[in-house]
């Protein structure tokens, strides 16, 4: 399977907004989704990354990487994660997801919304299988977060 992730230019940013777009409608399941307020801060900033996550030259989703962590220290962290859906359930996010541990080797965080099940069983299974069940996952309830947070180091696996 033939997985690539390609950074996103500045140039293709409004690309990158359209997909974002289809996953947060997707997520919140509403027509009136504003434009991601992130979106701004992945150029010009060290500590964030978009990707695209391409199938054989095809882009069928993205992957938004950055240091906004919640309980470890200088740790990387999955903002954002979309497969389009035609392409799920086919071992591409998982592909995708190894390819992003892999390029960022260390200390990492993942975190899904407290009612985001699909999301929460995805990562369980990815982390469990890349670090071979070697992560911890915390619960928060903040103002900040709500939700499940696993927590491993690509090193240690």
């Amino acid at each position: 399977m033939n997985i690539s992730l390609s950074p996103v230019s500045k140039k293709n940013k409004k690309t990158l907004a359209v997909l974002l777009f289809k996953y947060q409608k997707e997520l919140f399941k509403k027509e009136n989704i504003g434009m991601y307020k992130y979106l701004d801060s992945y150029w010009g900033r060290k500590d964030r990354s978009p990707f695209f996550i391409e199938y054989d030259s095809n882009r069928i989703g993205f992957v938004l990487v950055n240091k906004h962590t919640l309980v470890t220290n200088d740790a990387r962290n999955i903002a954002e994660f979309y497969i389009l859906k035609k392409f799920r359930n086919k071992r591409m996010g998982k592909n995708a997801a190894f390819k992003v541990f892999e390029m960022f080797p260390g200390k990492w965080e993942i975190r899904e919304m407290e009612n985001n099940i699909n999301a929460q069983n995805f990562w369980r299974k990815i982390i469990g299988e890349y670090t071979n069940g070697k992560y911890s996952e915390v619960f928060l309830n903040n103002e900040l977060w709500k939700g499940p947070v696993q927590i491993f180091d690509t090193l240690l696996k």
